[in-house]
């Protein structure tokens, strides 16, 4: 495997580490905020003040605002589905646990990714879906289902030790 892409496979698992461990932590925000909305409000404004120092550090120039005129309108819509994944990661993880969470978040990601190479959709080079790549995210979709119905077993199990030992 080449250097370089194994530096970027090792970025990708970085960064998803990273999603489970701010899906937590934004949980314990909104929940001391009173609301996922003000958590997520809150991570979007640490996320910029935590970029400027990178801008500054890696002494990146300004943005081309002359080129915004030029851009279709739907590429906007990636920060909207940021805030929409920090929202609904705050409130899913908690409830589902980490595991079961973070397989599903790779299952969305899996099924989409199937249509957007497929269609050449939101900048991604057109790639065509083959039965291997339907088997890989059939695989994803089978991990998740597992993992949810061993997370809900051990569940019951905690419940029904918790019950018995309340009588004894």
């Amino acid at each position: 495997m080449p250097l370089r892409f194994s530096l970027f496979l090792l970025l990708a698992a970085l960064g998803g580490a990273a999603i489970t461990v701010q899906a937590g932590l934004n949980a314990q925000v909104a929940r001391t905020l009173g609301h996922p909305l003000w958590a997520t409000m809150v991570s979007l404004v640490v996320s910029i003040i935590s970029i400027l120092p990178l801008l500054v550090a890696f002494r990146v120039g300004p943005p081309h605002l002359g080129s915004l005129a030029d851009t279709p309108w739907w590429i906007w819509v990636g920060g909207a589905l940021g805030a929409f994944f920090i929202t609904v990661a705050l409130m899913t993880a908690p409830e589902l646990g980490a595991v079961v969470f973070i397989s599903a978040v790779v299952m969305g990601q899996s099924i989409a990714s199937l249509t957007l190479d497929q269609f050449a959709i939101a900048g991604f080079p057109s790639r065509p879906v083959t039965l291997l790549r339907i088997a890989g995210a059939l695989l994803v979709v089978a991990g998740v289902l597992l993992s949810a119905w061993a997370a809900q077993a051990a569940t019951k199990q905690r419940a029904s030790i918790a019950v018995s030992e309340s009588k004894t």
